[in-house]
């Protein structure tokens, strides 16, 4: 339990000590402990403690413990946050039906949250902010369409995968009058459009990426990665779009590259390493000075205390040959981001629901002390941040695609220490097919002493 938690508590027992007489104390006395207790006990178990327990399985090799733990946990199927996480942690495990089936539990209640609740809303206000609905911030709302996506590659139901891209498009478009826009979204998504041979929209989406990319490269996003740059030019060469061929090949810094045509000697095999773990969010508390009270007022609001912890490094092997991964989305970038940018509305928030306390505790007081003592507990034990994110999300999205005869390869995804050494190998095999795309998609997380499972 917190310090502050306690000391604010102590202040609080010892105004209440004070109260000589009052009718039936010791029954008073009683009550109030019990009443404490219950909420102290509650406040102590955040979010945050939760989601460390369930990637412990994750951070150890054994992510079979982590779906083991959530699937216990009494069935919340309307809550997205457990839903998002069971999904992924179902995904991990290789459970990609039962993954989707998960994240689609979520994807239909944050759908629900965008209509207006004034019950959720007044509890936040009056409470704290975990009583609102939780719908996710946006970069983790168009992830659950891309790992919905990925799922369905996974599965060989590309038409499905095709559909969850066509979906985090409109929701893209929809949010205020500048559409938002995920650069490894848009990326996937011409990369589906095409393996199925819809090579139009797949430009299409690769310039939206592109953009993305240039423009928020380096804060949000990674720069532009090399694959991308490669798979434009390609796109443009097929189609027979030479002056912009040529304008991006001069904008891309890439005046060697040379168009090969199509051949059925050859298809691609695309690589998406999820690599690390998100960061999780905590707690601080502060005292703000509220003008409308003259006084300090203590407020909670979520943070990132740990710093970024960096990724180990990845390449593809593939017949001998070493190929490089590239980062596609920077999962740890965008959450940082994303509080940042939400950060003036919770404090404001966080504020005006501490004058609403103070308020409520006062008046009470003026009325009867016992009545303001166990307002001032409840206020104390109910202040708590919203820490609430998809943390079984990786730190990073990788991706490397290479162009490989027709045929069997042995596909080994190498994961490297800072100084280059070899810690863990991914081990694949693969069949491409004349013209076709050929996926593999796996997550890693730390190197660990390869334990047998105990089946």
């Amino acid at each position: 339990m917190s310090v502050k938690y306690t000391n604010a508590l102590g202040d609080s027992l010892s105004r209440y000590s004070q109260i000589e007489t009052m009718p039936d104390r010791n029954l008073y006395i009683k009550f109030t402990f019990i009443f404490c207790i219950g909420f102290l006990l509650q406040s102590c178990a955040s979010y945050g403690q939760r989601a460390t327990t369930m990637r412990d399985g994750l951070l150890t090799g054994r992510p079979d413990l982590s779906l083991e733990l959530v699937e216990k946990e009494d069935p919340k199927e309307k809550d997205v946050v457990a839903s998002l996480d069971k999904g992924m942690l179902r995904r991990i495990n290789g459970d990609y039906s039962g993954s989707n089936q998960i994240l689609e539990v979520a994807k239909q209640k944050i759908e629900e949250l965008y209509g207006f609740s004034v019950t959720e809303n007044l509890a936040s206000v009056t409470i704290n902010e975990t009583l609102r609905g939780y719908e996710g911030d946006r970069y983790e709302q168009l992830l659950l369409h891309a790992y919905k996506a990925m799922n369905y590659i996974q599965l060989g139901q590309m038409d499905d995968a095709r559909v969850e891209m066509l979906q985090a498009d409109v929701k893209m478009m929809e949010w205020g009058d500048e559409p938002e826009e995920d650069a490894f979204v848009r990326y996937l998504e011409g990369i589906i459009y095409e393996s199925l041979g819809e090579y139009d929209d797949a430009l299409i989406s690769y310039r939206k990426a592109y953009t993305v990319y240039k423009e928020k490269g380096g804060s949000q996003y990674p720069v532009t990665p090399q694959s991308l740059k490669q798979d434009m030019l390609r796109l443009l060469a097929r189609q027979g779009s030479w002056s912009e061929f040529k304008s991006y090949k001069k904008e891309f810094n890439m005046t060697d590259f040379k168009a090969t045509k199509a051949s059925k000697k050859f298809g691609d095999l695309v690589v998406i390493l999820n690599n690390g773990l998100a960061p999780i969010r905590s707690e601080s508390i502060i005292p703000i000075f509220a003008a409308e009270v003259e006084d300090n007022l203590r407020v909670a609001f979520p943070v990132y205390k740990q710093p970024r912890k960096p990724v180990y490094g990845a390449r593809v092997s593939v017949d001998g040959e070493l190929y490089g991964m590239e980062t596609v989305e920077d999962v740890d970038a965008l959450a940082r981001y994303s509080l940042e940018q939400a950060m003036p509305g919770i404090m404001v928030r966080a504020t005006a629901r501490a004058v609403v306390k103070y308020k409520t505790q006062h008046s009470a007081e003026d009325k009867n002390p016992i009545a303001g003592f166990l307002i001032t507990v409840t206020n104390l034990v109910t202040e708590r941040a919203d820490t609430r994110s998809w943390t079984t999300l990786p730190e990073e999205i990788e991706l490397s695609r290479v162009s490989l005869p027709v045929g069997e390869h042995d596909i080994h995804i190498q994961m490297t220490n800072s100084v280059g050494l070899t810690v863990d190998v991914i081990d694949e095999k693969v069949d491409i097919k004349p013209g076709q795309i050929r996926f593999i998609i796996k997550h890693w997380n730390t190197p660990v002493a390869k334990v047998a499972a105990n089946k």
